[in-house]
């Protein structure tokens, strides 16, 4: 059977319940809220994976973490951080997603997204072919136009450091409560 997966850094808990606050203080909109369990931000949407895809991956990405700590330390050392800031406000009007942003992608964050999507293609796991944009995710369905709100906000957008110390693949599905996230594998990301 078939299951909707995404791979993607985690979000230490501290910093979800930071980001909910804030958002309740400065961007309490009349959209369907993101439940704060499920921030993340996105490396690779798998889609829907056949098991056999998803043992594959987690194989590759297992067998490769090693090398992908390598790869990373000296890029992470570069930016002294494997943090991300997320400091604008974006929105994607065809899917309707309001959500953060980083002003600029850190190397390291360009190399791991790459690698995993090498590895979820090795896979036989077929990508979309977009533009990599890391975002953390607010609200869905949001309808109304958002460019003047967005640059309204930007003086008090959320702007505090996000320290990164794993990534994981994540099993996507639905609740009667809303689309819940759990993770299957999770990789470390520590120096």
């Amino acid at each position: 059977m078939k299951k909707r997966m995404f791979i993607a850094l985690d979000i230490v808990d501290t910093n979800k319940v930071k980001i909910a606050q804030w958002r309740e203080q400065y961007l309490p909109l009349p959209f369907k809220t993101i439940d704060r369990q499920n921030f993340h931000i996105t490396l690779a949407f798998l889609g829907c994976i056949a098991p056999q895809q998803q043992a594959s991956v987690v194989q590759l990405i297992s067998q490769q973490h090693g090398f992908i700590q390598q790869h990373l330390k000296p890029l992470i050392q570069q930016n002294k951080t494997s943090s991300i800031v997320l400091s604008q406000l974006g929105y994607f009007k065809k899917a309707q997603v309001l959500h953060l942003m980083p002003a600029s992608c850190p190397d390291w964050l360009i190399y791991l997204q790459r690698t995993v999507v090498e590895l979820s293609l090795s896979s036989n796991i077929a990508l979309e072919n977009n533009r990599y944009q890391p975002h953390l995710s607010l609200y869905r369905k949001a309808k109304t136009p958002l460019p003047a709100l967005c640059k309204h906000l930007q003086q008090s957008v959320f702007k505090q450091q996000l320290s990164i110390t794993s990534f994981s693949l994540y099993h996507s599905y639905s609740t009667a409560l809303g689309v819940r996230y759990e993770p299957v594998q999770t990789w470390e990301i520590n120096f």
